[in-house]
């Protein structure tokens, strides 16, 4: 139940990206962390082989441009804060689950306006155009996807680590309940000394920690063992959803509504029939419909303080909400801007 969050696909040839441009057709293997696609940009060709060093180093290099340039770009256009009294950013809970660099493109342009925060799977995730970017602890010491991880691990700890300043937001591991490379893979134990060690720590500056989210979505039997080994709780509830019906979109909410109690941020939620395999949603139409009827509950929920759509490979080719060929909204992502307009 759980897939690499990557734009799959060929295209964006000579495709001018904002301050970037992409020389050569995006592979669908492109460069990955843990199956998060970097999404690399401003090289003449993309990394094709996964996970490398190669790979991470040339990740990070961009990673770190995106990063030195976003303050810039976030000074002027109010971004919000985040706050254990204020979780919802500009009190617009519609957000994006993308992946690292998605804010150049066209897409993101066209996203900005009507969403208050994005993902990219990184820690020190950009602000971008008004745009809050939430970060993500991908994995720790301990994860089972030993070459992976690290990348991030070590962005976190030269971003945050020893004392410097804490970030609004956090959210914790990447699907430890799941195997490696597309999940996090963690045990318990090993993913609670390191939230006692690394995340906790944040909690005392006003960081709001978002909890570790579950490839199991209902069926997890992970969040109880780890709330109870660990010193400080997470603040929001972290969840992905990848279900093909409202009623499974509900069932999920209220599973981690009644079991945990904490405010839930739906940080990936998409249409995936995912009972008995995992088989993303493949009809237009039912797609639309599906987005059409969740966006509204998820907006209306009362514990729910923040959702975003998901992309990713394993998701399929219809759903997908970049088309790889323009770097504009695909028909899905046009129906999930078009859904929250109207909240």
């Amino acid at each position: 139940m759980h897939y690499r969050h990557i734009i799959a696909g060929a295209g964006l040839a000579q495709l001018a990206l904002g301050q970037v441009r992409v020389d050569e057709p995006l592979d669908k293997r492109q460069v990955s962390l843990g199956g998060v696609s970097v999404g690399l940009v401003t090289v003449t060709k993309t990394v094709t082989a996964p996970c490398s060093a190669t790979t991470k180093a040339a990740a990070s290099t961009t990673k770190a441009t995106s990063a030195a340039s976003s303050a810039a770009a976030a000074a002027s256009t109010g971004v919000a804060t985040i706050s254990k009294k204020n979780l919802t950013p500009n009190g617009r809970k519609a957000g994006l689950s993308g992946f690292v660099n998605i804010h150049y493109y066209p897409a993101f342009d066209q996203l900005a306006p009507y969403i208050s925060w994005y993902s990219d799977y990184y820690p020190n995730t950009p602000d971008w155009s008004g745009v809050k970017g939430v970060g993500m602890l991908w994995g720790a010491p301990g994860s089972g996807c030993v070459g992976v991880y690290e990348d991030a691990y070590n962005t976190f700890q030269s971003t945050y680590g020893n004392g410097k300043k804490a970030p609004d937001i956090m959210f914790g591991y990447y699907e430890p309940d799941c195997f490696c490379t597309s999940s996090s893979q963690m045990s318990v134990t090993s993913a609670a000394a390191n939230w006692n060690s690394t995340l906790a720590p944040l909690s005392a500056k006003g960081t709001v920690l978002g909890s570790p989210s579950m490839c199991k979505q209902y069926d997890e039997d992970f969040l109880t063992p780890f709330k109870a080994a660990t010193a400080v709780p997470w603040d929001v509830t972290s969840i992905h959803i990848n279900k093909p019906t409202l009623s499974e979109v509900q069932a999920d909410v209220d599973y981690y509504w009644n079991k945990y109690g904490k405010p839930i941020w739906v940080s990936e939620f998409a249409c995936v029939h995912d009972h008995p395999t995992f088989l993303p949603c493949t009809d237009q139409t039912e797609i639309v419909n599906f987005i059409n009827a969740v966006v509204p509950y998820l907006q209306n929920h009362p514990h729910v303080v923040a959702y975003g759509a998901s992309n990713g490979e394993g998701l399929g080719t219809t759903w997908p909400l970049v088309d790889t060929v323009t770097g504009n909204l695909s028909t899905t992502g046009l129906a999930y801007l078009n859904a929250i307009k109207q909240t």
